[in-house]
């Protein structure tokens, strides 16, 4: 199953800082997306062959898909060491980004009461926010939303989706 969702949104207007180095200055008008491009090719680098999925949405957003495996045990929603791993790049990533904005979402699989695994999904969410707080971005830029079951991103009927 895939339990943690990241969704990372920025501002088009932004500017780069003023420490830029010359090759980000360079950077098209619109450096965000400089920015966006270049955390999502340290993000595919630094996770290639885990099963994380990360993609640019139409609307200038980056949605990364951890899989169950990397994230949470079932039932659990302290943070795995793989997935601190993935989480420790993000917040590396956003730290400069001053004007990005970051959402987490918590799904759940099945499993157990729908209360319950919307506790755990929300539970899972505040889990990962709080991970990347403790690596220095700021709260005010991070959502959490669970989910609990009614969205599962993995089939709930197979042996790959409960998580």
């Amino acid at each position: 199953a895939l339990a943690a969702v990241l969704f990372i949104a920025g501002c088009a207007s932004s500017t780069p800082p003023a420490e830029a180095p010359a090759a980000q200055q360079a950077a098209p008008a619109n450096s965000w997306t400089a920015r966006l491009d270049a955390l999502k090719a340290e993000l595919e680098s630094s996770t290639k062959g885990t099963g994380v999925v990360i993609s640019q949405t139409a609307d200038n957003q980056l949605h990364v898909v951890i899989p169950n495996e990397l994230s949470f045990d079932t039932g659990r929603a302290n943070v795995k060491r793989n997935l601190a791993q993935v989480l420790d790049k993000v917040a590396e990533g956003l730290k400069s980004a001053t004007t990005a904005s970051l959402r987490v979402v918590g799904p759940t699989d099945s499993t157990g009461s729908e209360e319950g695994n919307e506790r755990l999904s929300v539970s899972r969410a505040d889990s990962v926010r709080n991970h990347l707080v403790g690596r220095g971005v700021s709260t005010t830029v991070i959502t959490t939303d669970g989910r609990g079951s009614r969205e599962p991103l993995a089939d709930n009927g197979t042996a790959a989706g409960p998580g």
